[in-house]
């Protein structure tokens, strides 16, 4: 089939919406479909064997990346002759009209979860703009239960209109050593959370609390390590980090390559995911798989996903995530369970069931 992708926005590769984009679009390579894609000017770099339409660079800032997107976009797209199309961020990102039968994939709805997530223009667009058109979406897919439940509670879409379909397990082939040298790291000697650096919704805050929190017996000479790149907010997180009691054992990393994704997971003690709000949790699946143990907050995805398989806590009270934490760093039987139970958990999930399933709306739809 000849399908047209829309990659935007794809945020310099380094965030978990770019690690869909990516994931979906080498599947259906693999599939044998033919593609065509969406891209910001910036980001044909990160597809150089594709074709793809590139937006003007006029539209490098978001405002005019949404008008251009809603309301020029569908006419652009409209004289490429392809069976479906598909938005890979319908959380961000919708058209004015459809030309084709369209799938747009909606990861989560924090907005709604989250005071402040975004200024109070992005924050209008996406509770009251942007609804508006993805409910005109021939299919929309909802990556989680939560997700699926938001769709219908606060963007009101048809619950005929929404189709589940989990993330798949991204296992990188390419891997390297070096990056534990990198940042004065040993195995086993830290605590791993990969996010990107953004206050609130990540809630780095309630991690580093506690962190501290943790007898000074079993926090040791433990670290506590943050992978992922500078986002709104990230200088409350850091301000907090120089001003720890635990300064010294709070270490970022900055954003981590793919290629030492395994090196930073299969090293790690603990896997914590505090997040207040996410439509999935990528990393979850990705740290169970490769055998550490987890423990994440209860609420949205991260509970639905981590349930029976990582230790779940509120993620607004820092006494519970420091509980879970002390429980699978001195109880060797919890972890030997969580690692068993995690890694049945993440070979669950599949980017070729994935992709199959996005096909199979279209097909269903024509018949």
């Amino acid at each position: 089939m000849k399908i047209l992708v829309s990659c935007v926005p794809f945020d310099r590769g380094e965030s978990g919406i770019s690690v869909y984009t990516r994931e979906i679009i080498e599947e259906l390579k693999r599939q044998q479909h033919e593609l065509i894609l969406l891209v910001e000017s910036d980001a044909t770099v990160f597809f150089p064997d594709y074709t793809v339409i590139a937006l003007p660079r006029w539209t490098k800032r978001p405002l005019f990346s949404m008008i251009y997107h809603l309301f020029i976009a569908p006419f652009i797209i409209k004289k490429y002759r392809c069976d479906f199309f598909i938005i890979a961020a319908g959380n961000r990102r919708s058209f004015m009209f459809y030309p084709r039968f369209t799938i747009t994939v909606v990861h989560d709805l924090a907005q709604f979860h989250i005071v402040q997530k975004y200024d109070s223009f992005r924050m209008f667009y996406l509770k009251k703009i942007l609804p508006i058109f993805v409910r005109r979406a021939p299919a929309v897919v909802a990556i989680s239960k939560s997700t699926a439940r938001d769709l219908e509670k606060f963007w009101r879409v048809a619950p005929d209109r929404i189709h589940l379909n989990y993330n798949g397990l991204t296992i990188p082939t390419n891997q390297r050593s070096g990056w534990l040298k990198q940042h004065n790291l040993t195995g086993e000697n830290y605590i791993l959370y990969l996010s990107r650096i953004h206050h609130p919704g990540k809630n780095h805050l309630n991690l580093m609390c506690a962190f501290e929190m943790l007898p000074s017996e079993v926090r040791g000479n433990l670290k506590l390590v943050f992978g992922g790149s500078d986002w709104d907010g990230a200088e409350e997180v850091h301000q907090y980090a120089e001003q720890s009691a635990c300064a010294e054992q709070i270490i970022f990393t900055g954003f981590i390559d793919s290629a030492d994704l395994e090196e930073a997971y299969r090293n790690a003690q603990i896997y914590v995911f505090p997040s207040l709000f996410e439509g999935f949790g990528l990393s979850l699946i990705e740290a169970m798989y490769y055998g550490v143990p987890c423990c994440c907050s209860n609420s949205s995805s991260l509970g639905e996903i981590g349930h029976d398989a990582a230790l779940l806590f509120n993620p607004e009270k820092p006494n519970e995530i420091a509980a879970a934490m002390e429980k699978i760093l001195t109880d060797d039987k919890l972890r030997e369970e969580l690692i068993a139970a995690g890694h049945n958990r993440a070979v669950e999930f599949s980017w070729k069931k994935h992709v199959k399933k996005l096909v199979e709306i279209y097909e269903n739809s024509r018949s």
